[in-house]
């Protein structure tokens, strides 16, 4: 094997393990956000279960038609 072709090999080499670095800093990005968007909505589902076991359907409704005067 030549010297060119070693360093052709290297560099290939080098390039792949850069490529798979780079991919699981993403995956753990991607893994963070993901998290933080499924403890979000769990926060919006407490909230909302809070919301529909203490306000009235009346409330709620005067609510609803005083946003849309806003608007």
């Amino acid at each position: 094997m030549s010297l060119e072709e070693i360093k052709k090999r290297i560099v290939k080499n080098y390039a792949e393990e850069i490529d798979v670095t780079e991919l699981r800093l993403k995956i753990k990005g991607l893994e963070k956000e993901v998290s933080e968007i499924l403890y979000q909505l769990n926060e919006n589902e407490k909230k909302l279960e809070y919301v529909q076991k203490n306000i009235s359907k009346e409330s709620l409704s005067l609510i609803q038609s005083l946003l849309l005067l806003i608007n």
